[in-house]
């Protein structure tokens, strides 16, 4: 009757340190050796399963721009509840909007986002700023 040997891991080890009979003392190469050459070659066929890769990508992109569009919508949001509320004294005069330029209720600065008087301020000093430099 053969003897069962029972090998238990060393919980306490620090690294692992094989034994002399596991490492050669030298390593030796058949530097004669042919090439290793497969003997079946296995090519890729395109298939399905690309367009379904093409439609996973397609809804991730999209779920990440949804994503990216509602953080910028969020941001604009925040500052334009902020803003909306502000008097401008430099626009007090303005009969669209009386200094209330986020407000606005025209028809054209509701599409600027702002009073048409803002707007060609700030593109003015734009205008300025490039023609200083």
């Amino acid at each position: 009757m053969s003897e069962e040997v029972k090998k238990e891991l060393n919980k306490d080890a620090t690294e692992y340190i094989p034994t002399k009979k596991r490492i050669p003392e030298k390593l030796e190469f058949n530097l004669e050796a042919k090439e290793y050459k497969p003997k079946q070659v296995v090519e890729y066929v395109e298939g399905d399963d690309e367009d379904e890769d093409d439609e996973v990508k397609e809804k991730m992109d999209m779920i990440a721009k949804d994503m990216v569009e509602e953080e910028v919508m969020e941001e604009m949001g925040k500052d334009d509840s902020e803003d909306e509320d502000k008097w401008y004294p430099n626009y007090k005069d303005c009969n669209c909007c009386k200094g209330f330029v986020y407000k606005c209720k025209g028809e054209i600065c509701a599409d600027l986002g702002q009073c048409y008087c803002k707007m060609k301020d700030d593109c003015d000093k734009e205008v300025e700023e490039k023609n200083e430099k």
